[in-house]
């Protein structure tokens, strides 16, 4: 709070500002992320297209938001944080439009080209922008909580999607083949809204913060844990280490996609309830929202090594508890302790990879290092699910995939528990050397 005459305190609009984000991330990812996985079945039923060539939309939309995301900083200093806030809501009511109405695949696609775009300028990389330019303190805690939306939102848009898309009909399907459009036509409407309300309340900055601040990538970002000195870049290269982390990100990502996006497509397979499997998508959205905060929680306790292996520990449960799934009361309690133990691994995707790049090579190199794994992490998600559907297109069943994506998982496992301990050892060398440099100069 800034102070005013006496003791008098003036309203902060960060507040403001924190509370739009919120809802930005709530609706953006929330509606059009999270939701998606819901759309697969009825759309390829509806239109009798294959599952792996409408999974390519995911391909698009990653490959998309990658890009937009290495050129973030141009054009936040180009045009603002709020046209482009503007520009992306646009873009995913676009999206919503698209899908509507869209006769053939390369309508999808189209879509997807809009999603990646929207994705790009109102969700992750944005928000952490926003933070940085709003907020003095607990930015960490701030931007956790703003991410959290996406699991909120998850779990309301289940509950507002779903009965939509699979509205019982007389329909030999069981429900309305087309009830998707109706779906995509109201995430339209609400994303309206949210494009209103950013056009009437959100501002670029706050007063007296020069313009140029909000280039991304001017200032250092600080590092979270201990914020040890690290090393150049060029010497970050040199360490097979480092490449070894950039194959275990990228199969990491592309193992927790593809079971991500085909677990609900799965389960219809196996005869479970459309609204069974809606109350899960809720309960495990819901979870997201703590595990994100969970994780962080974890590493600043326990360390990155701790935290790492319990999200693979509870990947392998989520993906053991699909390959074991079976429309029974067993399964339907299998399918609870799967998801649950799905939303504790997902940070390996998303809260993990800056902390991996911190802890690993420090503060020096930060900036490209989070880059690259990125780019990495987001290669991986593009072909997780192409994959996951081409198995089921060829075989019939995931179960392959599962599989895969299983031995994919523990050489990820065992690659990453090689990489931390190396890096640690030449960790120790360099804050030896400079701690002997330092007592060499005071003296």
């Amino acid at each position: 709070m800034e102070e005013l005459k006496g003791t008098k305190k003036k309203f902060d609009y960060a507040w403001v500002i924190i509370v739009l984000s919120f809802i930005c991330v709530c609706t953006s990812l929330g509606l059009c992320s999270s939701g998606k996985t819901y759309y697969l079945t009825a759309i390829t039923e509806a239109l009798d297209i294959k599952r792996s060539l409408y999974s390519l939309t995911d391909t698009i939309r990653y490959g998309i938001t990658t890009i937009m995301n290495l050129c973030l900083g141009f054009f936040i200093a180009r045009f603002g944080i709020k046209k482009l806030l503007i520009a992306g809501f646009i873009s995913l009511i676009g999206f919503a439009l698209i899908s509507s109405v869209a006769q053939t695949l390369w309508g999808f696609y189209l879509g997807a080209v809009l999603l990646g775009i929207g994705l790009s300028w109102t969700s992750t990389a944005m928000m952490s922008a926003v933070v940085g330019v709003w907020c003095k303190k607990n930015k960490g805690t701030i931007t956790g909580i703003i991410l959290s939306a996406n699991g909120l939102g998850g779990a309301i848009a289940v509950q507002i999607i779903s009965p939509i898309i699979f509205k019982p009909s007389d329909h030999p399907l069981g429900y309305e083949p087309f009830g998707y459009r109706d779906s995509y036509r109201l995430v339209a409407i609400i994303l309206s809204v949210v494009l209103l309300l950013v056009i009437l309340f959100f501002k670029d900055r706050p007063k007296g913060v020069d313009k140029s601040q909000l280039a991304v990538g001017k200032k250092k970002k600080k590092a979270r844990g201990t914020g040890w000195v690290g090393m150049e870049f060029s010497q970050a290269t040199k360490k097979p280490y480092f490449y070894l982390a950039m194959v275990c990100i990228f199969l990491a990502g592309m193992s927790l996609q593809g079971i991500g996006s085909i677990a609900t497509p799965h389960m219809y397979d196996m005869g479970f309830d459309k609204q069974f499997v809606a109350n899960l998508g809720t309960v495990t959205n819901l979870f997201l929202v703590a595990t994100k905060i969970f994780t962080g929680y974890m590493y600043d306790r326990k360390g990155i090594k701790f935290t790492m292996n319990l999200c693979f520990f509870c990947a392998f449960i989520s993906i053991g508890g699909l390959v074991l799934l079976e429309n029974d009361a067993f399964g339907r309690v299998l399918a609870y302790i799967r998801g649950i133990a799905g939303t504790v691994a997902l940070p390996l995707e998303t809260v993990m990879i800056p902390l991996f790049a911190s802890e690993l090579f420090g503060n020096k190199s930060f900036i490209k290092v989070v880059g690259i794994f990125s780019a990495a992490n987001t290669a991986g998600l593009a072909l997780g699910a192409p994959f996951s559907n081409a198995c089921f297109d060829i075989f019939g069943t995931y179960n392959l995939s599962f599989i895969i994506l299983a031995i994919f998982m523990i050489f990820a496992l065992v690659v990453m528990n090689f990489v931390v301990c190396s890096a640690n050892k030449d960790r120790k060398k360099i804050l030896d050397v400079l701690a002997s440099e330092q007592v060499a100069t005071t003296e």
